[in-house]
């Protein structure tokens, strides 16, 4: 992989970043206690468990290294980075 691919594919991490940033509220509601796959600025996968949602993804034939994945807490947890 070049230096420019490795570029490009963390500004679509970025992309898909503020992708779910925007969404979060709708996901929490949607998609409480479960992960979430996002690629190109779209939802790709859902599922109950990471490992779940890496099956589902490779399924697909995507690239694991091109997709962000992310756990949705329900309204009453709180996650601290």
């Amino acid at each position: 992989m070049t230096e420019q691919q490795i570029i490009n594919e963390f500004k679509g991490l970025d992309v898909d970043s503020n992708f779910i940033s925007r969404k979060i509220g709708e996901f929490c509601q949607r998609y409480p206690k479960q992960f979430i796959a996002v690629k190109d600025d779209k939802l790709i996968v859902v599922g109950k468990s990471f490992e779940e949602v890496l099956s589902k993804v490779k399924e697909k034939g995507i690239n694991l290294s091109s997709v962000l994945i992310e756990y949705i807490p329900d309204k009453e947890e709180i996650i601290l980075y």
